[in-house]
Order: structure tokens, then C-alpha cells, then sequence
């Protein structure tokens, strides 16, 4: 039996953004109006390498949004937060995610985020 420790849980900091208002008066105009914004941060953040995975969905009556990003601190992924466009029009919360099992290797939508 080895005598080594399990390495701790990998963190990831997964940002939830949900829009302000609800689906039945929220704009998509909005949302569509901040996409090149928002594909430019998540380019700097792939860029950096700190993205781990993103998209976008929705709550039961919300739009919504999910990126997951490696930082090297809590300060660091707000401050990577705050850099969202979509925060104008909703908020971000940051849940800190100790990942025991992951296996991300969807990137077929990688090339947007090259160039």
C-alpha cells in the first residue's frame, strides 16, 4: 500500500450566468446584440488557456449560460467574470467546482475560438 495521498479534487470555477428577466419579456435582441462581445472574451479567455468549456442554454423560464474556466483563485475568476458583456443584461455566479470526474472532448466548435 502506498504511502502517497490522493492529489487534491482539480478546482474549476463554473460561471453561471441567467439573465435578468424572465423569457416571456426578455429580449433576445439583447442577448444577440452582445454575441461578437462575448465571443471575444471567451477568446481571450481560451487564449490564456484558462477555458474549460462553455455554452449556453437556459432555466425553466430564464436564458442562461454555463462557463466553466481554470483560475488561480476566486479573485481571479471574478475578476475573469466581470469581463462578460451578457453581465449587462443578467447576473454571474460563480459556484467553485473540486471536479472528481470529467471528460470534456467536445470541440467542434473549437475554430471559433481560434480566430
Amino acid at each position: 500500500m502506498s504511502n502517497e495521498s490522493t492529489p487534491p479534487f482539480k478546482e474549476v470555477y463554473a460561471l453561471i450566468w441567467k439573465a435578468n428577466e424572465p423569457d416571456g419579456v426578455f429580449n433576445p435582441q439583447e442577448f444577440q446584440d452582445r454575441i461578437p462581445r462575448l465571443m471575444e472574451w471567451l477568446k481571450s479567455i481560451y487564449k490564456k488557456g484558462k477555458l474549460v468549456a462553455c455554452g449556453g442554454g437556459g432555466f425553466e423560464n430564464h436564458s442562461g449560460g454555463l462557463t466553466l474556466i481554470s483560475a488561480d483563485s476566486i479573485e481571479d475568476a471574478v475578476e475573469i467574470s466581470n469581463g462578460s458583456p451578457m453581465n449587462e443584461i443578467g447576473k454571474t455566479e460563480i459556484m467553485i467546482w473540486d471536479v472528481f470526474y470529467g471528460e470534456l472532448n467536445e470541440t467542434k466548435q473549437v475554430q471559433k475560438l481560434e480566430s
